[in-house]
């Protein structure tokens, strides 16, 4: 049961909702390497589930579950060709027995591009490669009307990053587990919570779970995407939808105006773009090898060097958590993949150089 529905029953009773994680999630605590008696707490979201761990796990609970409770057939998604929320879905959709469509635009290559492709595509995803952002709203009409032809049922649209007042929801849900797991003795109360921000659904999530679990921790959102996904009004914006959605459903959930004190949006640590690696990025990713973290360069690795800078004027006596939004979970290799489970302008692309970060 998600955390959420313990502390407000009214949402267990009619918010649509699958189960799919393994929760809660693990906290962990680790020493700073190089930095004696600096200490952190790590919440384990990669290990939020064995068909894929990560962030994406928690939304799709509440998106996947509104799809069955609609009785759709299929949902539909947006990503890049290397996108973990993509790969999320298309998996956790299998299992559920409904179809994926996924809407792909390119990206620059990493080291897990190919294999997450090939995942997508072993997961049952019907793929549509369309090269340029701007064919993604025709892309999109075409596939409605195609799959409303052959099953008689739209399918249900997902966002990128699954970001939307239903997939935020599940953020919410995840404060008060840590609500829960600091009450059980845990973790004491951060300070200061580390988190990647890119389409924004975790951290206005959080940021409204942590204000309406009575919690005080700073969300530091460090932003891995163009301002113009990720922005406070963007966050102001999911947080009034989110608020709206489950005082739809529970009307003691709190009607808590947005608060902007309950986020540092970070924004020198992108650098040349969405998936383009930075040498502090690559140099955290080596940081969580010795804290025992398999991490990424696009999202948590750029999270993970703010904290490493932080940490350098930071008094020891700061209580931590760094969210660990990356999957952990072995994905088979690229080679191998059937190739007529993508269209040929997606096996070409997979058979590109890939590029370390």
């Amino acid at each position: 049961m998600a955390a959420l529905f313990e502390y407000y029953p009214g949402l267990g009773g009619g918010l649509p909702w699958v189960s799919l994680a393994n929760l809660p999630t693990p906290i962990t605590r680790r020493g700073w390497p190089g930095q004696p008696g600096k200490r952190i707490w790590i919440k384990r979201d990669d290990l939020s589930s064995p068909l894929y761990g990560g962030n994406k796990i928690r939304k799709l609970e509440f998106l996947l579950g509104r799809a069955l409770a609609e009785n759709r057939k299929a949902v539909m998604t947006f990503g890049v060709v290397g996108s973990n929320h993509v790969l999320a879905t298309a998996r956790c959709s299998k299992k559920l027995g409904l179809e994926c469509i996924a809407i792909l635009s390119r990206q620059p290559a990493t080291s897990y591009l190919a294999a997450n492709l090939a995942a997508v595509a072993r997961g049952g995803a019907r793929t549509c490669d369309y090269p340029r952002i701007g064919e993604l709203a025709t892309a999109a009409v075409t596939e409605l009307r195609r799959e409303k032809k052959e099953t008689g049922v739209y399918p249900l649209v997902i966002p990128a990053g699954g970001s939307n007042a239903t997939g935020a929801t599940g953020f919410v849900s995840a404060a008060f587990e840590l609500r829960k797991q600091i009450e059980q003795g845990l973790l004491a109360e951060p300070d200061f919570i580390y988190m990647a921000m890119g389409t924004t659904g975790s951290v206005a999530g959080l940021g409204l779970g942590l204000a309406a679990a009575g919690l005080d921790s700073l969300v530091i959102a460090v932003r891995v995407v163009d301002e113009s996904v990720a922005n406070p009004c963007v966050l102001e914006s999911l947080w009034r939808r989110t608020v709206m959605r489950l005082r739809k459903y529970d009307e003691n959930f709190p009607d808590l105006p947005f608060d902007p004190e309950r986020f540092d949006i970070r924004q020198q640590y992108l650098g040349a773009g969405y998936a383009r690696g930075t040498p502090a990025g690559l140099k955290a990713v080596a940081i969580g090898r010795k804290l025992g973290l398999k991490l990424e360069g696009t999202y948590t690795g750029k999270t993970l060097a703010a904290l490493n800078d932080d940490l350098l004027d930071q008094a020891s006596a700061a209580k931590v958590l760094f969210w660990n939004t990356a999957n952990s979970r072995a994905l088979p290799p690229a080679s191998g993949l059937d190739p007529t489970l993508l269209d040929a302008g997606l096996q070409k692309y997979i058979r590109s150089n890939e590029k370390p970060g």
